[in-house]
């Protein structure tokens, strides 16, 4: 599946994301107030990309895609 960061008007966010789900697609989410990157500053733009990687590793570890560590493999490493 591939993910995609577009800007568009809030009018037709609202359609784009109907049209999204309606092709079996999933919005990940709708944020008017994000919609200027400019707004955030570098250490908030590298968190969000943090977070979202984390987010993502999650899913596919969800999915059975990877395989997470464990906590002894983790405390193995310290």
């Amino acid at each position: 599946m591939t993910t995609l960061t577009i800007e568009i008007s809030e009018k037709a966010g609202k359609t784009l994301a109907d049209l999204v789900e309606q092709l079996g697609g999933k919005v990940i989410s709708v944020d008017p107030e994000l919609k200027d990157d400019k707004k955030l500053t570098r250490k908030e733009k590298e968190f969000l990309k943090g977070f979202e990687e984390s987010i993502d590793f999650v899913n596919q570890h969800q999915k059975g895609k990877i395989k997470a560590k464990t906590i002894d493999e983790l405390l193995d490493e310290l």
